[in-house]
C-alpha cells in the first residue's frame, strides 16, 4: 500500500503567499542548484482518455510516498496524459498532452500557480534555458514561456513531422522531429533534429540522425545523444551521438529505447518484443568520451521487462527505473548502478519520469 501524508494545513498557508507574491513581477528564473529538502517528484502519465494524470512526492532517504500529491493539494486532478516534468528555477512545470495545458506548480506546495492553456497544440517536451522554458507541441512548434510572466510569448514554426524531446546546447536548441497519421490512418516517419537559433527563435538547419528520433539529451563537448525508434518494421531502430560542431555522427552499439546522462555517464534500456508481445528490458551503461557499451542490472532485467521511464539521481548517481503495467500502479525502483537494491516504492499508472 503507498503510504500517504498530509501536507493540506501547510499547502494552504503557503497558497496566501503565492497569492501575495502574484502583485509583484516576479524575475525570470536560473537552473534549479540546490536541493529542495530532498524531495523528488514523480510523473504518471495515467491512461490516455483516463483523465488519471498525476504526481507523486518521494523522498530521497526513505520509502514514503505521497501519493497524487498534486491532486490532494489543488483538490483537482492533474488532467488527461501528463507527457513531461522539469523542475526548473523555483518551479514545476508539467506538459499535459491530451488537456492542451502547461502546469506550472509550486515545488514547495505542490500547489497550481498557473495553467497555460495551449489549445489544440499538444504540448509534448520541455527544456529550460536562461529564464526561459521551451515547449515542443504536435502542432509543429515550440512555444517560448517567459518564466517571470507565466505566458507564451513567442512560437517558431518547425519544418518537420511532430516534434519530441529537445535539449539546448549553446545558444541552441535540437529538437528530435518525429512521426505523424497520415489521412487514411498509417504512419510517415521524420528521421531530423531541427536546429534552432534561440537568439533570433528560428529554425535555422535541420541534422539527419535516422527515423523517428524521439529521444535527446546534451552531452559533453558539445555533442547530443538520440534515440531513433526506426518505423518498427525493416527500418531498425538505433542510437547516435552527433558532434553539434560539424554535425558528424556515431552509432553506439545499442538501439535505447530511453536513456538519461550525468556527466560522462550514459544509462539505457532497450525494449524489445516476441511474437506474443510480451516484453524484455535490457539496461547498459555507456562511457560519452568512447561510447564503450556494456550491460548492467543482469540480476533485476526479469522484474523490470515493463521499464517506462529511467532517470539518475544528480547528488546520489542513483537509478529511478519505473516499471509500469497496464492499468496498475507501477513499481518504482531505486538502484545503484552496481544494481543494490536502495528501495522500491509504488507510484500511480504509467509512471514515467522522476524530476529532482
Amino acid at each position: 500500500m503507498r503510504k500517504k501524508n498530509s501536507i493540506l494545513g501547510f499547502a494552504l498557508v503557503l497558497t496566501l503567499l503565492v497569492v501575495a507574491e502574484g502583485c509583484t513581477k516576479p524575475a525570470p528564473e536560473g537552473p534549479t542548484t540546490t536541493d529542495v529538502n530532498n524531495k523528488i517528484y514523480l510523473l504518471s502519465e495515467g491512461l490516455w482518455g483516463g483523465n488519471n494524470a498525476e504526481i507523486s512526492l518521494l523522498d530521497r532517504n526513505s520509502e514514503n510516498v505521497v501519493a497524487d500529491w498534486f491532486g490532494s493539494n489543488n483538490q483537482r486532478g492533474l488532467g488527461d496524459l501528463a507527457q513531461d516534468m522539469i523542475h526548473y528555477g523555483n518551479k514545476l512545470y508539467v506538459t499535459v498532452f491530451t488537456s492542451n495545458v502547461l502546469e506550472v506548480i509550486d515545488p514547495e506546495t505542490g500547489i497550481s500557480i498557473r495553467q497555460i492553456d495551449f489549445g489544440h497544440a499538444g504540448p509534448r517536451y520541455l527544456a529550460g534555458h536562461e529564464g526561459k522554458v521551451y515547449v515542443s507541441c504536435y502542432d509543429k512548434t515550440i512555444a517560448r514561456i517567459d518564466t517571470a510572466t507565466l505566458e507564451i510569448e513567442s512560437k517558431c514554426n518547425l519544418s518537420g513531422l511532430q516534434p519530441e524531446q529537445l535539449c539546448v546546447v549553446g545558444n541552441k536548441l535540437y529538437v528530435c522531429n518525429s512521426w505523424q497519421r497520415t489521412a487514411t490512418g498509417g504512419s510517415v516517419f521524420d528521421s531530423t533534429l531541427s536546429v534552432v537559433d534561440l537568439g533570433s527563435f528560428t529554425e535555422t538547419g535541420k541534422i539527419t540522425v535516422g527515423l523517428n528520433p524521439g529521444r535527446i539529451k546534451a552531452l559533453p563537448n558539445n555533442r547530443v545523444i538520440v534515440a531513433c525508434g526506426g518505423d518498427y518494421g525493416e527500418n531498425e531502430a538505433k542510437t547516435v551521438v552527433v558532434n553539434t560542431m560539424d554535425n558528424s555522427m556515431e552509432t553506439l552499439a545499442v538501439a535505447a529505447t530511453n536513456f538519461d546522462v550525468k556527466g560522462n555517464d550514459i544509462y539505457m534500456y532497450a525494449t524489445t518484443y516476441d511474437a506474443g508481445g510480451n516484453a524484455r528490458a535490457v539496461f547498459y551503461h555507456a562511457d560519452a568520451n568512447t561510447l564503450q557499451t556494456e550491460e548492467i542490472l543482469k540480476e533485476h532485467t526479469a522484474k523490470l521487462n515493463n521499464t517506462y521511464g529511467l532517470n539518475i539521481d544528480p547528488k546520489t548517481g542513483n537509478l529511478y527505473i519505473c516499471n509500469s503495467i497496464y492499468n496498475a500502479n507501477a513499481d518504482v525502483y531505486t538502484l545503484k548502478p552496481d544494481g543494490t537494491l536502495v528501495r522500491k516504492v509504488e507510484g500511480g499508472i504509467f509512471s514515467s519520469k522522476v524530476v529532482f
